[in-house]
């Protein structure tokens, strides 16, 4: 038998995602009633995008901290397209091209101009954040169509499964396509593990990173649409809390934080996992900023274990130290190799 199909990091994900289900269930008889059960969906919606979203960013190598800015203006543009007359649905594929646009400036900037992610992300989180505030004026808007809200917080039919949760096993499903079965996800895995050898192989380097980055942008858009639904607000600061959850589950779904390894399967259960301890949390009474306190140590164990990963990998790669060889007969069988 193959023990390592039954050893992988989503099998042992998926334990911890059962194992931590029931110790919430019996500390909290509230945790396991439909009501948070389908809270807990709805709230996993948002950051379930915008991790897959990020996702093959981090797979290649790079990183993307506007993901919740982005999320923000998106929404913002489209909910004051709907305020001067414009049908919500046209405001929100117009959202979904304004993500595009700007997942395109990250990577152009990181990939054109040969600039570090993270400054150039974390200046673009602060720009997308501010363009929001002068658009809005620091003001909301809110009472979205009931189309647009059912999308974000209704359910399917008279069953009690979000609607949004759907969605997120759909894009998830496609997105899992795209990383695993396509040459755009080896050529982003190649890249994530090796960059200079992926370009001296004749892969294409610069627009498979690039591509990754505007994948990004536009899953912060769907991410948009499905916070407007679900909160009926948009504000430029929107889903900024949502930022530290999202890098969260990407790292503890076994995507490496060096690029090169992972799963959008593995994202997926770490989703799971994350939504389960916040929930569970929630309803025990703790605070926001303690759920934050809980999140950030996940963060750090999740970056530990990518590390962790990381060196085993090197060892294991390293092999052992080879014996000398035995003595030849000849001077020619002992003379170096040019």
């Amino acid at each position: 038998m193959d023990l390592t199909r039954w050893l992988r990091w989503e099998t042992g994900l998926t334990a911890l995602a059962v194992a931590m289900f029931i110790v919430m269930a019996r500390l909290s008889p509230d945790f396991a009633t439909t009501f948070t059960l389908q809270s807990l969906a709805l709230n996993a919606a948002v950051i379930g995008f915008l991790a897959i979203g990020v996702a093959p960013v981090i797979m290649g190598g790079d990183i993307d901290i506007s993901i919740a800015a982005m999320t923000a203006l998106c929404g913002v543009i489209s909910a004051v397209l709907w305020t001067h007359g414009v049908n919500i649905w046209v405001a929100s594929v117009v959202g979904l091209m304004v993500g595009a646009v700007l997942g395109l400036v990250n990577g152009l900037s990181v990939v054109l101009l040969d600039l570090p992610p993270l400054a150039v992300t974390l200046g673009t989180m602060g720009a997308y954040t501010g363009v929001g505030f002068l658009i809005l004026g620091g003001s909301a808007i809110s009472n979205f169509p009931a189309s647009l809200v059912n999308l974000g917080s209704g359910f399917i039919g008279v069953t009690p499964i979000p609607i949004s949760s759907v969605v997120l096993i759909g894009v998830t499903a496609l997105l899992a396509i795209l990383m695993h079965r396509t040459t755009f996800g080896r050529t982003v895995f190649a890249v994530g593990s090796n960059r200079q050898a992926s370009r001296f192989s004749g892969l294409a380097v610069v627009r498979t990173r690039i591509m990754a980055f505007v994948i990004c942008g536009v899953l912060a858009a769907v991410a948009s649409i499905f916070y407007l639904g679900y909160f009926n607000t948009a504000q430029a600061g929107s889903a900024s809390e949502d930022l530290l959850p999202a890098i969260t589950v990407v790292l503890l779904g076994g995507v490496s934080a060096y690029g090169g390894t992972g799963t959008i399967l593995g994202v997926f259960v770490a989703l799971v996992v994350v939504s389960v301890l916040e929930s569970g949390l929630g309803v025990m009474g703790l605070s926001g900023q303690e759920l934050s306190i809980a999140v950030g140590i996940l963060l750090i164990v999740a970056v530990a274990s990518s590390v962790g990963g990381r060196w085993l990998r090197g060892r294991e790669g390293s092999g052992p130290e080879l014996a000398p060889p035995p003595a030849g007969p000849g001077p020619a069988e002992s003379s170096p190799q040019r």
